[in-house]
Protein backbone atom coordinates (compact mmCIF):
# COMPACT_ATOMS: atom_id res chain seq x y z
CA UNK A 1 0.00 0.00 0.00
CA UNK A 2 1.39 3.37 -1.02
CA UNK A 3 1.24 6.02 1.68
CA UNK A 4 0.16 9.50 0.65
CA UNK A 5 1.25 12.51 2.65
CA UNK A 6 -0.05 15.99 2.02
CA UNK A 7 1.56 18.99 3.64
CA UNK A 8 -0.58 22.06 4.14
CA UNK A 9 0.32 25.55 5.18
CA UNK A 10 -2.13 26.94 7.70
CA UNK A 11 -2.61 30.70 7.68
CA UNK A 12 -4.12 32.76 10.51
CA UNK A 13 -7.80 33.62 10.05
CA UNK A 14 -9.44 35.69 12.81
CA UNK A 15 -12.90 35.20 11.24
CA UNK A 16 -12.64 31.43 11.67
CA UNK A 17 -11.41 31.79 15.26
CA UNK A 18 -14.63 33.66 16.10
CA UNK A 19 -16.75 30.79 14.72
CA UNK A 20 -15.02 27.95 16.64
CA UNK A 21 -17.43 28.11 19.57
CA UNK A 22 -20.46 28.00 17.28
CA UNK A 23 -19.04 25.09 15.28
CA UNK A 24 -18.23 23.20 18.50
CA UNK A 25 -21.92 23.49 19.48
CA UNK A 26 -22.97 22.14 16.08
CA UNK A 27 -20.63 19.13 16.42
CA UNK A 28 -21.83 18.45 19.98
CA UNK A 29 -25.37 17.95 18.67
CA UNK A 30 -24.00 14.81 16.98
CA UNK A 31 -21.27 13.91 19.50
CA UNK A 32 -21.92 15.40 22.96
CA UNK A 33 -18.58 14.08 24.28
CA UNK A 34 -16.56 15.91 21.59
CA UNK A 35 -13.92 18.38 22.75
CA UNK A 36 -13.45 21.85 21.28
CA UNK A 37 -13.30 22.06 17.47
CA UNK A 38 -10.36 23.90 15.92
CA UNK A 39 -10.88 25.62 12.55
CA UNK A 40 -8.12 26.47 10.11
CA UNK A 41 -7.63 27.89 6.63
CA UNK A 42 -4.90 26.68 4.30
CA UNK A 43 -2.75 28.96 2.16
CA UNK A 44 -4.79 27.99 -0.92
CA UNK A 45 -8.02 29.13 0.77
CA UNK A 46 -9.53 25.82 1.82
CA UNK A 47 -11.20 25.51 5.20
CA UNK A 48 -10.73 22.56 7.51
CA UNK A 49 -11.44 21.56 11.07
CA UNK A 50 -9.95 19.35 13.73
CA UNK A 51 -11.93 17.45 16.34
CA UNK A 52 -11.31 14.53 18.64
CA UNK A 53 -13.85 11.73 18.68
CA UNK A 54 -14.13 8.04 19.31
CA UNK A 55 -15.61 6.40 16.22
CA UNK A 56 -16.74 2.97 15.17
CA UNK A 57 -17.18 1.61 11.66
CA UNK A 58 -20.93 2.21 11.99
CA UNK A 59 -20.42 5.96 12.49
CA UNK A 60 -19.21 6.73 8.95
CA UNK A 61 -22.50 8.31 7.83
CA UNK A 62 -22.62 10.27 11.05
CA UNK A 63 -19.20 11.80 10.30
CA UNK A 64 -20.43 12.85 6.83
CA UNK A 65 -23.42 14.54 8.50
CA UNK A 66 -21.08 16.33 10.92
CA UNK A 67 -18.91 17.51 8.04
CA UNK A 68 -21.93 18.86 6.16
CA UNK A 69 -23.28 20.59 9.26
CA UNK A 70 -19.92 22.25 10.01
CA UNK A 71 -19.48 23.47 6.43
CA UNK A 72 -23.07 24.74 6.40
CA UNK A 73 -22.41 26.62 9.65
CA UNK A 74 -19.29 28.18 8.09
CA UNK A 75 -21.04 28.99 4.82
CA UNK A 76 -18.60 26.84 2.84
CA UNK A 77 -19.62 24.52 0.03
CA UNK A 78 -18.34 21.01 -0.47
CA UNK A 79 -16.44 20.22 -3.63
CA UNK A 80 -14.09 22.10 -5.91
CA UNK A 81 -12.92 25.46 -4.57
CA UNK A 82 -13.93 28.60 -6.42
CA UNK A 83 -11.67 29.49 -9.30
CA UNK A 84 -11.46 28.89 -13.00
CA UNK A 85 -14.51 27.06 -14.30
CA UNK A 86 -13.68 23.71 -15.86
CA UNK A 87 -15.50 22.00 -18.70
CA UNK A 88 -15.71 18.24 -19.11
CA UNK A 89 -14.45 17.07 -22.50
CA UNK A 90 -14.10 13.78 -24.29
CA UNK A 91 -10.95 13.14 -26.29
CA UNK A 92 -10.27 10.26 -28.61
CA UNK A 93 -6.51 9.82 -28.37
CA UNK A 94 -4.31 7.29 -30.12
CA UNK A 95 -3.11 4.59 -27.68
CA UNK A 96 0.56 5.77 -27.67
CA UNK A 97 -0.49 9.36 -26.87
CA UNK A 98 -2.78 8.15 -24.09
CA UNK A 99 0.01 5.97 -22.67
CA UNK A 100 2.44 8.90 -22.76
CA UNK A 101 -0.14 11.14 -21.07
CA UNK A 102 -0.77 8.57 -18.35
CA UNK A 103 2.96 8.07 -17.78
CA UNK A 104 3.59 11.84 -17.64
CA UNK A 105 0.79 12.25 -15.09
CA UNK A 106 2.13 9.45 -12.89
CA UNK A 107 5.70 10.75 -13.02
CA UNK A 108 4.71 14.33 -12.22
CA UNK A 109 2.25 13.18 -9.50
CA UNK A 110 -0.58 15.15 -11.15
CA UNK A 111 -3.86 14.27 -12.79
CA UNK A 112 -4.05 13.62 -16.50
CA UNK A 113 -6.32 16.67 -16.82
CA UNK A 114 -3.74 18.97 -15.25
CA UNK A 115 -0.99 17.58 -17.54
CA UNK A 116 -3.17 18.20 -20.62
CA UNK A 117 -4.01 21.72 -19.37
CA UNK A 118 -0.35 22.51 -18.75
CA UNK A 119 0.64 21.13 -22.15
CA UNK A 120 -2.03 23.09 -24.00
CA UNK A 121 -1.17 26.31 -22.21
CA UNK A 122 2.49 25.80 -23.05
CA UNK A 123 1.60 24.91 -26.65
CA UNK A 124 -0.78 27.77 -27.42
CA UNK A 125 0.43 30.33 -24.90
CA UNK A 126 -1.77 31.81 -22.18
CA UNK A 127 -2.59 34.92 -24.23
CA UNK A 128 -3.65 33.09 -27.40
CA UNK A 129 -7.11 31.90 -26.40
CA UNK A 130 -8.64 31.86 -29.89
CA UNK A 131 -5.58 31.29 -32.07
CA UNK A 132 -5.22 28.13 -34.11
CA UNK A 133 -2.36 25.77 -33.27
CA UNK A 134 0.91 26.31 -35.13
CA UNK A 135 2.59 23.69 -37.27
CA UNK A 136 5.78 23.97 -35.23
CA UNK A 137 5.25 23.78 -31.45
CA UNK A 138 6.46 26.53 -29.14
CA UNK A 139 8.71 25.79 -26.16
CA UNK A 140 6.90 23.29 -24.01
CA UNK A 141 7.23 21.57 -20.68
CA UNK A 142 8.49 18.01 -20.25
CA UNK A 143 5.01 16.37 -20.18
CA UNK A 144 4.11 18.38 -23.26
CA UNK A 145 7.23 17.13 -25.07
CA UNK A 146 6.38 13.52 -24.18
CA UNK A 147 2.87 13.91 -25.62
CA UNK A 148 4.19 15.50 -28.81
CA UNK A 149 6.78 12.75 -29.22
CA UNK A 150 4.13 10.03 -28.81
CA UNK A 151 1.84 11.82 -31.25
CA UNK A 152 4.60 12.07 -33.88
CA UNK A 153 5.51 8.41 -33.40
CA UNK A 154 1.88 7.47 -33.92
CA UNK A 155 1.66 9.51 -37.15
CA UNK A 156 4.83 7.90 -38.48
CA UNK A 157 3.59 4.39 -37.77
CA UNK A 158 0.52 4.90 -39.99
Amino acid sequence: MKMKTDFIEVVPDPELRKKEKQVTEVVRRFYPECGPVKLYRTSDGRVGFQMQLTLTAVNRKQVDKVYSAVMKCLGEKRGRPAGVETVQTKLLLPRPVYSALKKAAEESDETMSSVVTESLLAQFGKKQKTALPRKKPMAASEPSRMLLKASRANRMSK
